[in-house]
């Protein structure tokens, strides 16, 4: 059956099986194993004269088995085929936002980092495992794409979403061990919920005064062109080699674009 309907192909292959069964239902069938203990000539191996299997009608539901099945994946991934989406264009994820330097203390905006690719990540300092080594494959790509030729610096940026204890003064000691480049952004509660919503980041933290506590968030690096727009995402299976050969081929279709633009 496919999307509810059985098919004309499948009808006619159980009609098929049917009349083979009818053919054969006088013929009874029995353990194979007992079929090879008959002896030639005509009784069955307890003298009883009853033929224990009949070759013809096995061979025929098999046939009629097999085609069954075959006609429902077929028909089941024509179905499937004909129903798929196919997505295009990018993604709308990001927005201007008003945020503190880690280093400086001052406020810093997104526009400030126009004219320059960034590669953004979202975390928090406390984190155990994953932004630590997400970071550090951060830095990996960079150093690779810093290599590139023709490949503008890529700006990296790191945006808590852990305000409540990561203080610019923290963020700016757990920044020292990660690439020399990277900025790191703090605020408030609310400006660090605007800015995790434009760009669709999940992440939650408990409730209360508690200080020892782990943020559960999603795990991606997004590529923001020259112009503040979001140009492509890079997920947490990606190696530091795929990032940077990613984020090269993004920046050089992006480059193309902006001179034919500029040259139209």
């Amino acid at each position: 059956f496919v999307c509810g309907r059985q098919s004309n192909g499948m009808r006619a292959a159980l009609r098929t099986a049917t009349r083979c069964l009818r053919r054969e239902r006088q013929q009874p069938l029995v353990p194979f194993r007992k079929q090879f203990s008959a002896k030639p000539g005509g009784g069955g191996a307890d003298g009883s004269g009853v033929r224990w299997a009949n070759w013809k009608s096995v061979a025929a539901m098999v046939a009629a088995g097999t085609g069954v099945v075959l006609y429902y994946n077929y028909e089941k991934e024509r179905v499937l085929s004909e129903t798929k989406v196919t997505v295009t264009g990018t993604p709308m994820l990001g927005g201007p936002y008003t945020l503190v330097d880690s280093e400086t203390g001052k406020t810093r905006k997104s526009s400030d980092f126009h004219g320059q690719y960034v590669l953004l990540y979202f975390g928090f300092s406390k984190c155990p495992d994953i932004c630590p080594t997400e970071l550090k494959k951060m830095g990996r790509a960079l150093d690779m794409v810093d290599k590139a030729d023709g490949i503008p610096t890529v700006q990296p940026v790191f945006i808590t979403i852990d305000p409540k204890r990561d203080t610019p003064e923290r963020l700016n000691a757990y920044k020292k061990d990660y690439h020399p480049r990277l900025v790191c952004l703090t605020g408030s509660n609310e400006e660090i919920s605007k800015v995790s919503k434009a760009f669709r980041v999940y992440f939650s933290a408990p409730a209360g005064d508690e200080e020892d506590y782990l943020v559960d968030h999603s795990i991606f690096f997004y590529l923001m062109g020259t112009d503040g727009k979001f140009l492509e995402y890079f997920g947490k299976n990606l190696t530091a080699e795929e990032v940077a050969h990613k984020m090269q081929r993004v920046i050089r279709e992006d480059l193309s674009v902006k001179r034919m633009e500029g040259s139209a």
